[in-house]
């Protein structure tokens, strides 16, 4: 779908590029690059991953931000690696070692029966080194001025836990977790029930929803791609970014009153959930809800105009 983009160049292709963000680089580094690269002024990311991490990091372009909270509901699979023995003030490896505990006495049976702890529904307490906002100030700068604030723990669910290496002290393990979840408070908890600390020393995100690394492209290769003008061939279109959502087909008369803003009266889909909106001609409309006390469909995101119809 070719909609403007706003770029200092011209009108861009809105769409949402999957990146294999390289280890040192914030994610907000990663969309200022990509801003300066392309010309286009209006670019986001879809869930953040941290300097020390690498692997998917979704980017969206043009009107795609506007779809970067949904692809940020996606669940996530990562393979990290723990440093077991050493706990540090972070909980990763950019930290500084707060503790130092022996780990030769440890197992890999001690270690398969602690992350079975890690299954399934858990509570996690964020770490203080997270972009999560107390009173208006995030964490992380709390934490560098050597405050430390209470956090309330969080629900999160970890649908898939197996460990792929043991490497005594090192732990590798692979997992697929809600939005939400920390690998790094894992890391952090998984040391404490062992009684010898630990923290994450490697992380890569392997897939958010079905955005998985094998598409990603780095970002040297992007780079090259933008010197010749040919990055808008790493894009994937606004449809393909919302595949992962529940499909709502409408007829002409529908798509055009989606198109100004207004409720339709269908029947209700699944549960609450958004639902990706296509005409009859399988063109993407937008992204809307059910709303059991309008009796229909409320748009969210609308991507086309009725004159487009």
């Amino acid at each position: 779908m070719d909609l403007p983009g706003g770029g200092g160049r011209g009108p861009a292709l809105a769409g949402v590029l999957v990146l294999d963000k390289p280890q040192g680089l914030t994610s907000h580094d990663v969309v200022a690059e990509v801003r300066r690269l392309t010309g286009v002024r209006r670019v986001g990311h879809a869930g953040t991953l941290d300097p020390l991490a690498t692997g998917v990091l979704l980017v969206c372009l043009g009107p795609a931000t506007r779809l970067a909270e949904y692809l940020a509901e996606g669940r996530k699979s990562y393979r990290a690696t723990i440093h077991l023995g050493l706990a540090t003030d972070t909980w990763d490896a950019a930290g500084r070692v707060v503790e130092e505990h022996s780990w030769e006495h440890l197992s890999r049976e001690a270690v398969e029966e602690a992350l079975a702890h890690f299954r399934g529904a858990i509570w996690q307490v964020p770490p203080m080194y997270a972009a999560l906002k107390r009173d208006g100030q995030p964490l992380y700068r709390l934490a560098r001025q050597g405050v430390e604030v209470e956090r309330a723990p969080r629900q999160v669910h970890i649908d898939d836990l197996q460990l792929l290496a043991w490497q005594p002290p090192r732990v590798t393990i692979e997992l697929t977790c809600s939005k939400g979840t920390y690998v790094r408070s894992l890391a952090h908890e998984l040391g404490q029930r062992l009684g010898v600390g630990g923290h994450l020393a490697e992380l890569v995100r392997l897939a958010v929803g079905p955005f998985r690394l094998e598409q990603a492209v780095n970002l040297e290769r992007f780079r090259a791609l933008c010197a010749t003008g040919g990055w808008r061939a790493a894009l994937l279109p606004l449809e393909d970014a919302v595949r992962h959502l529940p499909r709502l087909e409408v007829d002409g008369d529908a798509a055009r009153r989606l198109a100004l803003g207004q409720i339709v009266a269908l029947p209700p889909g699944e549960d609450d959930h958004p639902h990706a909106v296509y005409d009859g001609r399988g063109r993407f409309l937008g992204i809307v809800r059910y709303r059991p006390d309008q009796g229909g469909w409320q748009p969210e995101k609308v991507f086309v105009t009725p004159e487009k119809l």
